[in-house]
C-alpha cells in the first residue's frame, strides 16, 4: 500500500511538472505573439520596416543584429530581430526589407520568399546568390592578404604557413595561395575530407610549418574541435592565427577580423542608402571598410613570442587595401 502511495505521489508531481511546462510554453508563445503584434503596429507608423534574421544566438550575431536595430531606430525606422525559425512578414502589404545574418538565415529566407528585399550578411559570398537591385550581399571577411600581412608583422621568420581546408573552403585556400606567392611565402594546404582524420593531419601540418593559419570553415573549426586544435598546436609550440576575437581568447596568438559593431554600422549605412535610392542597392556585393586586431600576450609569452604593439601591427595592416 505504501509503495502505491509513493508511486501515486510521484505521478502527481510529474503531472504537475508537465502542467507547469505546458503553462510556461503557452505563456512564452503568448508573450512572443503580443510583442510581435505591438511591433507590427509600430511598423505601420515607421519610416521604413526592417526584419533582422539571425542564424544563431551567438554573441557575435546578436551583437551585430542589435547594432543594426539601434542604428535604424535612431533614424526613425522600425526593426525587429527574429531567428531563422521564426521568419514572418510584419503585416500584409507592408513593404519590408530583410537583413539575413549567416548562412542558415539566408537559406531560410530564400525558402520563405526568394524575391524578398534582402541584405545578406555573411563571412563570405554565398554560392549561387541571386542579385537584383533589391537583393545584395555584405561580405564581412577581411581581405585574405591582410591575414598574411598580420603573420609577417608578427614575425617575418614565419615563412612556412599551414592551412587546414575542407572541400567547402578550397576556393578560399586558393586565394590565400595566390597572396602568399606574391609575398614570397610558402603556404601548405592540408585537405580534410573526413573529420576523423583531423587531428592526425593537424599533427603533420604543425610539425612541418612555423605557424597555423585558421580560416572560417565550420567543418574544421567548430565548438567541438577548436580546443583540441589549439592544444595540439600549443604542444608543438606552434602559434595559431585565428579569425575572430573569441578565437584569440580561446588560445590563438592573434587575429584580424571585422567586429560586430563595425558590421552593424556598415550594414546600417548600406540600408540607409538603399532606402534613399528608392529601395534599390547600389552594388551586388559590399565589403567591410574597417578591421580590428586582437592578440593574446599570455599565449605569446608562453611560446617565447615577442609581440609588436597593436599600433605597429595596425600600421602594417593598413597597407593592405
Amino acid at each position: 500500500m505504501s509503495g502505491y502511495c509513493i508511486l501515486s505521489g510521484i505521478m502527481d508531481r510529474l503531472r504537475l511538472q508537465c502542467m507547469n511546462r505546458t503553462l510556461i510554453l503557452s505563456m512564452f508563445k503568448f508573450l512572443f505573439t503580443l510583442i510581435f503584434c505591438i511591433s507590427a503596429g509600430a511598423f505601420a507608423e515607421s519610416k521604413h520596416n526592417v526584419v533582422i534574421i539571425s542564424s544563431s544566438n551567438s554573441d557575435f550575431q546578436m551583437q551585430t543584429a542589435s547594432r543594426i536595430r539601434e542604428n535604424l531606430e535612431a533614424d526613425g525606422d522600425m526593426a525587429i530581430i527574429v531567428s531563422n525559425d521564426d521568419i514572418v512578414a510584419p503585416e500584409k502589404n507592408v513593404k519590408t526589407l530583410y537583413v539575413a545574418i549567416g548562412e542558415h538565415a539566408i537559406k531560410s529566407l530564400h525558402e520563405y520568399d526568394s524575391n524578398a528585399f534582402v541584405l545578406r550578411i555573411n563571412s563570405r559570398k554565398i554560392p549561387d546568390s541571386k542579385y537584383t537591385s533589391a537583393q545584395s550581399d555584405l561580405v564581412t571577411a577581411q581581405p585574405v592578404c591582410r591575414h598574411i600581412q598580420l603573420i609577417k608583422s608578427l614575425n617575418p621568420d614565419w615563412t612556412t604557413i599551414a592551412m587546414l581546408s575542407s572541400i567547402d573552403s578550397l576556393d578560399i585556400a586558393a586565394e590565400f595561395t595566390k597572396c602568399t606567392i606574391r609575398q614570397n611565402l610558402n603556404l601548405n594546404v592540408y585537405a580534410i575530407t573526413d573529420e576523423r582524420d583531423l587531428l592526425q593531419t593537424l599533427e603533420t601540418a604543425v610539425e612541418a610549418n612555423k605557424v597555423l593559419l585558421a580560416i572560417t570553415d565550420p567543418f574544421i573549426y567548430n565548438s567541438h574541435t577548436v580546443k583540441n586544435i589549439l592544444l595540439t598546436a600549443y604542444r608543438h609550440r606552434k602559434p595559431v592565427i585565428g579569425y575572430s576575437d573569441s578565437f584569440v581568447q580561446a588560445g590563438a596568438v592573434a587575429a584580424v577580423y571585422t567586429s560586430p559593431e563595425s558590421i552593424g554600422d556598415r550594414a546600417s549605412r548600406i540600408i540607409s542608402g538603399f532606402f534613399d535610392n528608392n529601395w534599390q542597392f547600389g552594388k551586388n556585393i559590399y565589403s567591410t571598410d574597417s578591421f580590428s586586431i586582437s592578440t593574446n600576450p599570455q599565449v605569446a609569452t608562453s611560446l617565447d613570442i615577442a609581440l609588436p604593439s597593436i599600433e605597429s601591427i595596425r600600421e602594417s595592416l593598413e597597407q593592405i587595401p
